[in-house]
């Protein structure tokens, strides 16, 4: 499967050019307190010490490789890298996540324009986790979503974030589904939920009173199942009759023989005994990290810029996009802050304004990737806001943006979402098409966003199997909110339909071909 963006052809020139002036301008940034740490799959942002940073990425890429060895996905590609903001407090997290609560130690965030976490790393001599249960939690989620993107209940996705996360990561080997102390302080002191609740609702469907006793109950069925191969080989009889639309728990009595009381019984006498973690056996890896000292721009504005990438509410608009231009305003030169200010402007302020500074930072770079994207999606969104007539010349504009942008990185999930929405005024979508969103999907398989797009334009194609294949996780995510009620929907829409026998070849779930660079837009 091959797939081209095209690209403007002066592009080569005008990089030939001003080569001498680009290397010029990259090293007129002053170099600021926050380091950039990059291994084979994280990108670790922190204004903390250069050794505890080793140290953090090597825990992380210590547990995605536990995760690898459990799941024979060692071999297994990584077509992103995670960005992890590593913070020291609170009010740093806040910068990031206004709406934090002094008691988080972390959270996950996805947005079209960023999927990344935001993490507090604690000093707490008596925090024998230091907060990165977290993380690992977290992490599951993202792993499991980017190796194995299925449709799987809530207490499934949940119950294997809780089983994972107590890893303890020793120096021969990792014990893996040791109990998390609030978790069985529930189980044993607290209220259970009736098991036919666990197995067919998701938090947002519960009293908050109940959301403990949902997570409790789910990593103790996750552990009953998981550690017992009888059980873990029945699993996917189960999923199979509740994809098939049949009752949770009447599934689950079908398949395993107890119904709620009896699970419920079972799962009380299974907590009784010594809940045992598993130990694997393995070298734990010796990372590979590369250490950037990011530009001084970003010890002010770096987790306002993160800000800046979700859905700043219209309420709040004012003051962060009032922030961004005094902070930037501190160094009026350094192409990090006028790329942060440029997106504030486009997304908060001026259009205009923002799209003047994005043009001037790429006659100074004109290979930056991070400007071309946000100079493409700010064209993108005005033609939102366009006269119909108006319309096509600015997604064409937005096209030789992602045009110049695929060239810099032919494989970057933005790049290729923005060109599937470049292209939504076709009345049919091409297969060019088909597969660039579908290769977004894989690349960033956690945005709910990319996959519904894709599901459009797979119903519009007449490929119901493949929308059904991108709806489902939305659907099945526990904390999926509104997009997760859009897929379910659709998933009820397309029940009962066949692909269209005229559509064109479905993607391939195989990485495709990379596009060649000179490549015309179809």
């Amino acid at each position: 499967m091959a797939f081209g963006l095209g690209a403007a052809p002066a592009v080569a020139r005008a990089q030939d050019q001003t080569a001498v002036a680009a290397k010029a301008a990259q090293s007129a940034d002053a170099p600021g307190r926050w380091l950039r740490a990059e291994s084979e799959h994280f990108i670790v942002y922190s204004d903390r010490s250069e050794t505890l940073l080793r140290e953090y990425v090597t825990m992380l890429e210590d547990f995605d490789s536990v995760l690898r060895i459990l799941h024979n996905r060692t071999q297994a590609s990584t077509p992103r890298k995670l960005p992890v903001y590593l913070v020291a407090n609170s009010r740093q997290l806040r910068r990031a996540h206004p709406e934090a609560s002094d008691t988080l130690r972390g959270v996950y965030l996805r947005s079209l324009d960023d999927i990344f976490f935001l993490a507090i790393r604690s000093d707490d001599d008596n925090d024998k986790t230091k907060g990165d249960d977290t993380v690992l939690h977290e992490y599951t989620h993202h792993f499991m979503m980017q190796n194995f993107p299925g449709g799987y209940p809530g207490w499934m996705v949940e119950g294997l974030a809780e089983y994972y996360m107590t890893a303890d990561l020793q120096p021969k080997k990792a014990i893996i589904g040791n109990y998390n102390s609030s978790r069985a302080y529930s189980l044993v002191n607290e209220r259970w939920l009736p098991m036919e609740d666990i197995l067919s609702k998701r938090p947002s469907d519960l009293e908050r009173d109940d959301v403990q006793a949902f997570y409790s109950q789910s990593w103790l069925l996750t552990h009953y199942v998981w550690t017992d191969k009888v059980r873990r080989a029945k699993l996917q009889d189960y999923f199979e009759a509740i994809r098939a639309g049949k009752p949770a728990m009447e599934s689950w009595t079908a398949v395993y023989g107890e119904d709620s009381k009896g699970l419920e019984r079972n799962l009380k006498s299974y907590m009784r005994k010594s809940l045992m973690g598993v130990g694997v056996t393995r070298t734990p890896p010796t990372p590979q990290i590369t250490f950037t000292r990011m530009p001084a721009g970003a010890d002010d504005l770096i987790l306002e810029a993160q800000q800046l990438k979700r859905e700043v509410s219209r309420e709040d608009a004012p003051a962060l996009l009032q922030k961004v231009r005094e902070l930037a305003a501190k160094r009026p030169d350094e192409f990090y802050s006028r790329l942060v200010l440029a997106r504030a402007e486009c997304d908060l302020g001026d259009r205009a304004v923002g799209e003047k500074i994005l043009k001037t930072l790429l006659d100074e770079r004109p290979a930056d990737l991070e400007a071309l994207q946000v100079l493409a999606y700010s064209r993108l969104a005005a033609a939102r806001d366009a006269d119909p007539d108006q319309v096509k010349a600015i997604y064409a504009e937005a096209t030789r943006y992602l045009g110049r942008a695929h060239k810099v990185d032919d494989d970057n999930y933005l790049t290729l979402y923005g060109y599937a929405e470049a292209r939504s005024f076709d009345r049919e979508p091409s297969e060019n098409t088909l597969n660039v969103i579908f290769r977004a999907a894989e690349i960033a398989p956690q945005s709910p966003q990319i996959r519904l797009k894709a599901a459009r334009l797979f119903i519009r194609a007449g490929q119901y199997g493949v929308a059904r294949q991108m709806l489902a996780p939305i659907a099945g995510n526990p904390h999926g909110g509104g997009p997760a009620r859009v897929a379910a929907n659709l998933l009820k829409e397309l029940e009962g339909k066949a692909d269209e026998p005229a559509a064109p070849t479905p993607a391939s779930t195989a990485a495709p071909a990379r596009a060649p660079a000179a490549k015309p837009v179809d």
